[in-house]
């Protein structure tokens, strides 16, 4: 199993440590510097390496080497474990607007589930008719390791309920991939006996609330069987875990009660996902989903908890009270101008189908018009190469080309690109169903915003308390 991965991209590249599931961004110089130490190293020919290491760092390539100091990759024995990718093609064949590979893979391996959650967006609980074959599931893993995929997320439905998950997992492992799960944590006393020990890496545990939130969203009993399986989990050091939480309007004061559960059980970090109208959600979910003043609120609250819960990362989307400037805090997908899908990360989906976003309606292929279709799916892993899918941009029109599917405010906005991604394509794509007056084929994606801009619900809050002004004054912090 190769602990490290030197990636080559259309300009520099990335060097993956899969210990820690982190992806260090290459400039040409410092690719090459990895790539000429790792033929040096090779050769054991410390003369040379020396020499390069001293040029790199003439050369401003000291961050660098101190992280292969960091990695004991400052010996030639260290290089044995590390695999170079370097592009098959021509450099101006790779994507031009994307990663030369998906640097996650969202795998969907089944949609079957040992609970059927009331907003559930894909809305899992039976298996679908000709899901994947344990077989076919392995040759994803091949494909994954051919390109150079750094991570592999196996979700579902719920992903350790499939017939030999933990086979799955071992193979994707000694493939050098780091493997992450999306999970309900909803366990078996034999299912805990070993998943904690299988080889899985990261596990991303969903809890929506305290006790009484979280089981009526998910069911009587689901949230001590969630403690149940952290405990155990927990007492793993070498498994990271964090939170994912489904915030609505109505449940934000229990992400206080999620935090404290993250700081309790030692959690490194708490994913806030403001609710989607999607899957089983998409039934009730209007009353649920934020107006202007309810985001204003609870991003305000994600401020508040930052404060009181230091050693819990908090991690939300579009978040421009962020007291940190960056668009993304994953140690992985960069969202240097907008969300990761289609750009640096794919789904494939439990029939085969490759698209950007769990949340668009390339899930229900089934059910999606020839619109939906030719916007969101962009291949199938069952009749082509994940390869030759990812590196046709015209396939991913929707997510790459942000010139008629990002709104057109974002690109004006001060915050774009600085604390925010800009508007979600797939929220847009949503408001533009629901413009009935607006002609078929008319306006284009650029056209909506993301109901949850945080900008503008701000603005909204702000303009309704000048209005109405308080003894207090504007009570803005």
């Amino acid at each position: 199993m190769s602990q490290y991965v030197i990636r080559q991209e259309r300009e520099g590249g990335f060097f993956f440590i899969r210990d820690e599931g982190r992806a260090v961004e290459l400039d040409d110089a410092g690719y090459q510097l990895l790539v000429d130490l790792h033929r040096v190293n090779g050769r054991r020919d410390d003369g040379l390496r020396r020499r390069l290491e001293h040029e790199a760092a003439a050369c401003g390539q000291e961050r660098l080497l101190g992280i292969l100091r960091q990695q004991g990759l400052n010996q030639p024995a260290g290089w044995s474990d590390v695999r170079h990718v370097p592009s098959d093609v021509p450099l101006h064949e790779l994507p031009e607007r994307a990663a030369a590979a998906p640097k996650r893979i969202y795998f969907e391996i089944t949609r079957g589930c040992n609970l059927s959650c009331r907003l559930c967006f894909n809305n899992s609980h039976n298996r679908l008719r000709g899901e994947l074959t344990f077989d076919e599931l392995v040759d994803v893993n091949r494909q994954a390791q051919a390109l150079g995929v750094f991570e592999i997320r196996y979700t579902g439905g719920e992903c350790t309920t499939v017939p030999g998950f933990a086979a799955l997992v071992k193979d994707a492992r000694a493939r050098g991939l780091y493997v992450s799960i999306g999970t309900n944590a909803v366990y078996s006393d034999e299912q805990l006996e070993w998943l904690p020990y299988c080889g899985v890496d990261w596990f991303i545990i969903s809890l929506d609330g305290d006790q009484a939130a979280h089981d009526q969203m998910r069911g009587h009993g689901t949230f001590d069987r969630v403690l149940q399986s952290l405990a155990v989990l927990a007492s793993n050091r070498t498994i990271r875990i964090r939170l994912n939480m489904t915030v609505t309007r109505y449940n934000v004061s229990k992400i206080e009660a999620v935090a404290k559960v993250a700081a309790d059980f030692g959690v490194g970090s708490l994913n806030l996902i403001p609710l989607r109208p999607y899957g089983r959600a998409a039934r009730s979910a209007l009353p649920l989903l934020f107006d202007g003043s309810g985001y204003y609120t609870y991003v305000k609250e994600v401020r508040r908890l930052r404060l009181l819960f230091p050693d819990v990362e908090f991690i939300t989307a579009m978040d421009i009270e962020d007291l940190v400037a960056n668009t993304s805090r994953d140690r992985l997908v960069q969202k240097k101008e907008t969300c990761a899908a289609g750009m640096e990360a794919c789904v494939i989906g439990p029939l085969g189908h490759v698209f950007g976003c769990s949340y668009s309606p390339a899930s229900f292929p089934a059910q999606a018009s020839s619109e939906e279709k030719s916007l969101f799916i962009a291949g199938d892993i069952r009749t082509e190469l994940l390869r030759s899918i990812w590196r046709d941009d015209t396939r991913w029109g929707v997510f790459r080309d942000l010139k008629t599917s990002k709104n057109e405010k974002c690109m004006r906005c001060g915050h774009y690109k600085v604390r925010c991604t800009g508007s979600c394509q797939i929220m847009s794509y949503y408001e533009k169903q629901q413009a009935r007056e607006v002609a078929d084929g008319v306006a284009e994606l650029k056209h909506f915003h993301d109901p949850y801009c945080p900008k503008e619900a701000f603005e909204t809050q702000r303009a309704a308390l000048v209005q109405v002004p308080s003894c207090g004054g504007l009570g803005i912090s």
